[in-house]
């Protein structure tokens, strides 16, 4: 496993005075201040804070108002259910009808209240506090700078969660180990919350943490956090393995998060784009999607597309991805001299309208993260050429429902693209039998999926609280 680790003489100190930089405060962390000094000098009752979240709140929706409830926070014993507070940079939440939002919304039926912080970038119009139903809460930063999210949050929860002498949630979860990690780590200790910080990200891999904008201030952040964690959950296994590798006494309480494919969801799911208009010159169009990390094969897709290419002038590969690898694939498509026949694509929110639009999916990722992406082309029906290694080997059979290859194996890469493009009968055949694989092996109960993704969150207060 690729791992790097910067040795720094104080590195709260370094993390501390840069944020005071950049942010251009001085009540943040001064000087040789830690986050744990800030936690003992804070002072609820005597201080008073500003926010430059501009949100024109309705007072009707806020916790403060809405509810009749004793405002000093009772023991969790002697209620049945807990108040959760959920930090999280996914801004999907905000959209109704996403699977994000109807998972926060849905979570009504197991936790008392349901708060929701949502760390975003500003926008044209504020953004009010949301009241999606009588116990569920929705609150947008809607940040000046990505260096404001942070202490926007700190704000935004100081603001709606603590008031008449308590803190109102009794668990915290945090969506990532930097920012809304921060931000959950700095309430868990002074009010003496359990912690859960879910990971779907590879923290601990060196080309990711250099793709960070500040590197050494996330491991920093990252270290901290899982310091003083009260339990983890991770989107693979690949990344609870790695976590309890690198910190042993979170062994006990680092679990899979439940995950809950859409099928049905996809299926029905009606496009928004069409890159077939977008590259009216290709006939033919082979995709690849991925975190472009290295783990991804991004790179081998497009060398074994390559040989494609340099046959067909009118066959295309367009690259979706955000990570790291962009810039090498970029200069690897000008020196194998097919740059005039790839196009690349930033992730977008949904990659359904893509894979609908396209002809063959090259998929020979390692990550984890990107498995979604084999089921939802089995969904739309798309031709694959897939890694055995992967997920799509434990759900496929090579030559009678996709094509699959070792990730480094070129040539394999190379022929079964050739295949599809020369047998409509195979593509056809292929994907029908795909698609009634993932409908017939893949679990798709709902209400048992967010069953087991609230007692995820329960045990954390049960049994590691």
């Amino acid at each position: 496993m690729a791992k790097k680790i910067y040795d720094w003489l104080d590195p709260s100190k370094q993390a501390a005075d840069y944020l005071n930089t950049v942010l251009e405060r001085d009540d943040v962390l001064k000087g040789d201040q830690t986050l744990d000094d800030l936690l003992e000098n804070d002072d609820d009752d005597n201080q008073s804070y500003s926010s430059e979240i501009d949100v024109e709140v309705d007072t009707k929706t806020t916790p403060r108002n809405a509810r009749n409830e004793p405002k000093i926070l009772s023991d969790i014993p002697e209620r049945e259910q807990a108040r959760l507070l959920f930090l999280t940079k996914d801004t999907t939440i905000m959209q109704e009808g996403s699977l994000s939002n109807r998972r926060i919304a849905d979570l009504r039926s197991f936790f008392l209240e349901v708060h929701v912080v949502v760390l975003t970038l500003r926008e044209e119009e504020d953004v009010a506090p949301v009241r999606l139903f009588d116990n569920v809460w929705l609150y947008a930063t809607n940040s000046r700078s990505p260096w404001r999210m942070a202490y926007d949050a700190y704000v935004v929860v100081k603001t709606q969660l603590i008031f008449g002498g308590g803190f109102r949630a009794d668990v915290i979860i945090a969506e990532d180990t930097f920012e809304t990690g921060l931000v959950g780590c700095f309430f868990s200790k002074k009010h003496k919350r359990p912690l859960q910080v879910h990971i779907s990200e590879d923290f601990f891999v060196t080309s990711f943490i250099e793709a960070q904008e500040y590197p050494l201030l996330y491991e920093w952040a990252t270290r901290y956090v899982l310091k003083h964690a009260t339990s983890v959950r991770t989107k693979t296994e690949f990344q609870r393995q790695a976590a309890i590798l690198e910190y042993p006494d979170l062994t006990s309480v680092t679990e899979i998060l439940p995950n809950y494919y859409n099928l049905e969801g996809w299926k029905n799911f009606v496009p928004t784009v069409n890159l077939r208009e977008r590259y009216p010159q290709f006939k033919f169009t082979l995709l690849n999607i991925s975190s472009m990390r290295k783990s991804s094969r991004a790179l081998e897709a497009l060398i074994g597309a390559a040989k494609i290419l340099h046959r067909y002038p009118v066959v295309g590969l367009i690259m979706v991805g955000n990570g790291p690898m962009r810039a090498v694939l970029e200069r690897y498509a000008i020196s194998l001299g097919v740059q005039k026949q790839v196009e690349f694509e930033p992730l977008p929110t949904e990659v359904l309208s893509f894979m609908r639009s396209t002809n063959v999916l090259l998929h020979l990722s390692e990550d984890g993260e990107d498995d979604d992406f084999i089921l939802e082309a089995a969904v739309a029906r798309l031709p694959m050429v897939a890694n055995k290694d992967g997920i799509a080997g434990q759900l496929f059979v090579d030559e009678e429902s996709a094509c699959l290859c070792a990730a480094t194996d070129i040539e394999c890469i190379a022929n079964s693209i050739n295949r599809y493009l020369n047998e409509n009968q195979d593509r056809a055949l292929f994907t029908n039998r795909a698609y009634d694989i993932v409908f017939e092996r893949v679990e798709q109960d709902y209400g048992e999926y967010i069953k087991q993704y609230a007692e995820s969150i329960q045990r954390c207060v049960v049994k590691e609280g």
